[in-house]
């Protein structure tokens, strides 16, 4: 699927380091609605045009990696989880949708990769912690989760960084990976500006380098229909032990422009949570979609089907730009 099948990822990647580092400005967090909805904003107020993206990477797939790095040699805080023990959090961060037969799995341990490549997400407030949301590695430092869990819905600022703590390969009291405070936060105009759907997408930066150690999931995008492709989703669900690890297996049933459906069993603790194949070829554990939606709505597919934002192609440059940034 690759525009340029002889370039190398790794040429690729360097190039777009040095270009993307030249076009970076600083702007606001929430531009202006006649902004481009692709466009990257940040609780820093940096970003940049979308357009000079588009122009610089041509590549289709990110390749997942294995871990690399030894474990504690990353910078992470070692404070075991019992220790800082929370609880779920309320109803307003997710949609519980279990649709039929609940057919989530547990995974224990969780300390194999790509398991270990998801992250749980917790945030502390008026002293108290929970589960806030579900994460995944796409570098080092980088994190890829939905919009709402970085900017909420019908919000007028970003939640306070200092309040996330993340978790990677987290199984309940055990924390092999530690957790890493987060450095800044990421989405696009759509959601933080509109709030649309499609556009809720988010990334996290971190003080660490836990994504050595765990492994990172890849990526890709295709303009074409990917109904039917095989699908599986990771996440901590807010309904059961806290800090456990869940996942199911389905199918992508539906494909719009800007979303992906299926019937991935979810609740509150799942929005931002890969929904990732193994059909495509040298990418390992792919991810096609960002989970973000219960079921909603009065119409199909949004009223009988799980979703999240497709992974297209200014998506794929954002998920680049962050990683790199």
């Amino acid at each position: 699927m690759d525009k340029k099948a002889h370039r190398t990822l790794g040429v690729l990647v360097a190039t777009a380091a040095l270009t993307l580092a030249a076009a970076a400005t600083p702007a606001a967090a929430a531009p202006s609605s006649t902004v481009d909805m692709v466009t990257p904003v940040s609780d820093t107020g940096e970003t940049i045009n979308p357009a000079v993206l588009a122009e610089r990477i041509d590549e289709t797939t990110v390749q997942a990696t294995r871990p690399t790095a030894r474990r504690g040699a990353d910078g992470t805080d070692r404070v075991p989880a019992a220790q800082i023990e929370g609880e779920t959090e309320p109803g307003e961060i997710g949609v519980s949708s279990i649709i039929g037969t609940d057919n989530r799995y547990q995974t224990t341990p969780a300390d194999w990769w790509p398991a270990s490549s998801t992250v749980q997400i917790t945030r502390t407030s008026g002293g108290v912690t929970r589960g806030h949301c579900t994460g995944w590695m796409i570098g080092a430092d980088t994190l890829i989760t939905a919009g709402h869990c970085v900017y909420p819905r019908n919000g007028t600022a970003w939640y306070p960084r200092n309040e996330f703590t993340v978790w990677p390969g987290r199984d309940g009291s055990s924390t092999p990976y530690g957790s890493c405070s987060v450095a800044s936060l990421h989405s696009v105009a759509g959601w933080v500006n509109s709030f649309t759907n499609g556009y809720d997408y988010g990334a996290m930066k971190l003080n660490c380098t836990v994504g050595n150690s765990t492994g990172t999931f890849g990526f890709m995008w295709t303009s074409a229909s990917q109904n039917g492709t095989s699908t599986y989703n990771r996440g901590y669900s807010g309904d059961k032990a806290f800090g456990t690890q869940w996942a199911s297996s389905d199918q992508i049933r539906v494909t719009q422009s800007t979303e992906l459906f299926y019937l991935h069993d979810t609740v509150g603790g799942n929005s931002g949570g890969p929904v990732y194949t193994y059909s495509v070829t040298d990418c390992g554990p792919c991810a096609v979609a960002v989970h973000a939606h219960g079921l909603h709505g009065s119409g199909a597919p949004n009223n009988n089907h799980n979703s999240g934002p497709r992974i297209t192609e200014p998506v794929f440059n954002n998920f680049i730009y962050w990683r790199d940034l």
